[in-house]
């Protein structure tokens, strides 16, 4: 077999999983097969196989992607001056993304998908590039000393799943689950008062 170039191969390596992430999105990834996406990507079936060795493979290599460029915001979070102003770089970063189709691709395989397929979940969970404890030090480093460290978590639990029922709701199902209307700097302003409120460094 001839050896591509290694810009070439990776550029079509990004191609199919495009292709793959759109079809494990708007069919859903049971029903996906590889044949599907090989003939989006306007290839043989043989031939996409020279790039992934499965369907599964697939998901998990599109999974470490999103994950590392979660971990590659690390930095970015770490400039919040305060809980206040690194919730509200989180937040904003986070519906930001979602302004992305790609991103909104993922998220949807993610959250809709892997309650029918738990190797999303899985996938996502035990990816190599997950760096929970990295994640977890951005928040600690504002409110440790108050809380102990299982409450930091629950406390990121809790912030980052109202951010996911906000983007679930208003950004993918188009519905307004409050009974005032507000756009998205209203709401992460709202938001970020609420879980920082009791946490303001300047209040200690």
């Amino acid at each position: 077999m001839k050896v591509l170039d290694p810009a070439v191969f990776g550029i079509r390596k990004e191609t199919i999983l495009q292709y793959a992430r759109h079809l494990f999105a708007t069919k859903g990834y049971a029903e996906t097969t590889v044949d599907d996406i090989a003939q989006a990507a306007k290839m043989q079936k043989a031939s996409l196989y020279h790039y992934f060795a499965s369907k599964q493979n697939i998901l998990q290599e599109m999974v470490d992607m999103e994950v590392g460029r979660w971990a590659a915001r690390l930095p970015e979070y770490e400039k919040g001056a305060d809980l206040k102003e690194t919730l509200t770089i989180i937040a904003t970063t986070f519906l930001k993304d979602m302004e992305d189709p790609a991103r909104r691709e993922f998220f949807k395989i993610l959250h809709f998908e892997s309650h029918n397929n738990p190797f999303i979940f899985k996938a996502w969970k035990e990816s190599p590039l997950q760096n929970r404890e990295g994640f977890q030090a951005v928040f600690a480093r504002h409110l440790e000393g108050r809380l102990s460290n299982q409450k930091i978590a629950i406390f990121i639990t809790q912030f980052m799943g109202a951010l996911l029922h906000y983007v679930t709701m208003a950004k993918l199902r188009g519905e307004n689950f409050c009974p005032a209307s507000f756009d998205d700097a209203s709401y992460i302003e709202q938001l970020v008062d609420t879980f920082s409120g009791g946490y303001s460094e300047k209040s200690h």
